[in-house]
């Protein structure tokens, strides 16, 4: 009996968690070229995920810790309490209790701190969902869940660096509104109410960069052109920041 020829497989390389981090920054392209390709590595997206509620928590502490910027961040609230007194909806002592109650500055930062942390959770786990959604169905691909999850955690790291940004700029310009993008021509005019204010304050440089980055790693697992991918992730972007700010969240 005669033994089978054995053929060489060359394992492909794969790169630290440090050695990624820093190519998001620099080469993606090179970087989702290797994701695609290699084995997943839960680290892709388990230390941004763990970065980012970290630094989540550090930035409300941080906000929150300010008079100034807990001022800032409570006058929406103030205002539509305000509202319903005008409307009957409640007394002025109601609303005075429930401002002084909510505006308690260790209840603001219990309730900031978790709230940031169930927020990063669920951007990580749902747009993930999310995007495996449309390179499954739209972009024909057969990457999995957990490629998505090193798709997104990895370019969350330049999300990381765009709340670390805005925490600075926020404290040096003395507004929450002082974020680096086109909220800064708003910053001393923006209306809650105002939709077209929602979206202009969503046009942020490094959000941007962050959905062409994600666009570029769903072309390279999908192998499809980075122009397609590009375009489907401005595309979910676009249809976020309209939702958005007409629901109120922008």
């Amino acid at each position: 009996m005669e033994d089978k020829p054995v053929v060489a497989v060359e394992d492909t390389k794969v790169s630290s968690f440090v050695e990624r981090a820093a190519d998001i920054f620099s080469a993606p392209g090179k970087l989702y070229s290797e994701v695609a390709v290699s084995p997943v590595q839960s680290s892709s997206w388990v230390m941004p995920y763990i970065l980012s509620m970290i630094v989540a928590v550090v930035f409300t502490i941080a906000l929150f810790s300010n008079q100034s910027l807990r001022d800032q961040t409570m006058e929406p609230q103030r205002q539509q309490m305000q509202e319903r007194v005008q409307k009957g909806e409640m007394t002025q002592e109601q609303a005075d209790r429930a401002e002084e109650f909510i505006g308690s500055s260790s209840m603001m930062l219990v309730t900031g701190a978790v709230g940031a942390v169930v927020v990063v959770t669920v951007s990580v786990f749902g747009i993930a969902l999310i995007l495996w959604l449309i390179v499954k169905f739209a972009l024909k691909s057969t990457a999995g869940y957990k490629k998505m999850l090193e798709v997104y955690g990895l370019s969350s790291l330049i999300g990381i660096l765009s709340a670390i940004v805005t925490l600075i700029m926020m404290h040096l310009f003395d507004s929450i509104r002082a974020t680096p993008g086109a909220s800064l021509l708003l910053m001393n005019s923006f209306d809650n109410h105002n939709f077209a204010h929602k979206v202009i304050a969503s046009l942020n440089v490094l959000t941007i960069w962050q959905t062409a980055v994600v666009g570029i790693g769903m072309a390279k697992v999908s192998n499809k052109s980075v122009g397609t991918g590009i375009g489907f992730a401005f595309g979910l972007w676009l249809v976020y920041v309209l939702l958005a700010s007409a629901i109120g969240w922008g």
